[in-house]
């Protein structure tokens, strides 16, 4: 386990000056290696003790072997100079595949694929940005002629798990693991004996303990926090994984053809009859 994947499975566990340093450890993990201990302390507002303990508490001797163990992480992942805005977004998703592709697990993958397959009623939670994600794997899943749905709003999500039946599949996307509106809708969902699936960021959170099965995405605070980029960009690529692992099944495949052709052929009908409609009105 890499010391990023180590502060990533601890961080809801943090205090709050703990969450501090490692926030600002994985956003300037480059210039960490030019740093003495003296210099991070003051860069978080902290004491050297505390910088020490946190060494502790993520498996690591001390400062210096932190920091040893940030300049290997980044032999492995080279960067290079970003003089522009674009190279900056670049570096930014490009970091959060390469962390959330480190922490997928093979087996779960293969057990949520399973179970989506085999369920009779698939529905998938999420709230705010996380919303869009849910819908958007909704979508996906109805394309393959699976009984799939979105559900962003917190009543119908209360409404939902009080009625969902014994078997029955929710997908819960979270980053944080603590939306108080989808956690009190998991349980009501539990407590009716429904599988649970969870796409999240931390091993520790309310949702992971909630979940069957959790797969897991690299949070974007880890990168950065300060600018507008797709906080659901790991959550994304996850959904593309197991799309793309269940697009393994012909017949998947096969009804995701013919909606793509259906689509596209009502499409063109009604470009059809827009360009006959605007030149019917000009003559």
């Amino acid at each position: 386990m890499t010391i990023i994947e180590e502060i990533q499975n601890q961080y809801s566990a943090f205090s709050a000056n703990e969450k501090k340093i490692a926030d600002y450890i994985l956003q300037n993990k480059a210039s960490i290696k030019n740093m003495n201990i003296k210099d991070l302390a003051a860069k978080v507002e902290t004491s050297t003790s505390s910088i020490t303990r946190f060494c502790k508490r993520i498996n690591i001797d001390g400062f210096v072997d932190m920091k040893i163990a940030l300049r290997s992480l980044a032999s492995g992942h080279p960067s290079k100079e970003m003089p522009t805005v674009y190279d900056d977004i670049y570096g930014y998703y490009t970091q959060v595949i390469a962390e959330t592709n480190q922490m997928i697990e093979d087996q779960a993958i293969e057990t949520v694929g399973d179970w989506i397959k085999n369920a009779n009623k698939t529905v998938i939670y999420g709230i705010g940005s996380s919303g869009f994600t849910a819908a958007e794997l909704a979508q996906r899943l109805i394309r393959m002629g699976l009984n799939a749905t979105g559900v962003t709003d917190s009543h119908l999500m209360i409404i939902n798990s009080s009625i969902i039946k014994e078997g029955e599949l929710v997908i819960a996307i979270s980053n944080s693991g603590e939306t108080p509106e989808l956690i009190a809708s998991l349980e009501i969902a539990k407590k009716k004996k429904a599988k649970i699936i969870a796409l999240t960021s931390f091993k520790n959170s309310s949702l992971t303990k909630l979940a069957d099965v959790t797969c897991f995405g690299y949070h974007s605070r880890f990168v950065n926090n300060t600018v507008f980029v797709n906080t659901q960009f790991g959550m994304m690529y996850l959904i593309d994984v197991i799309s793309t692992f269940l697009l393994q099944d012909h017949d998947f495949q096969y009804n995701m053809d013919l909606t793509r052709a259906n689509v596209q052929g009502y499409s063109k009908k009604q470009n059809s009859a827009m360009c006959w409609l605007s030149h019917a009105s000009g003559q």
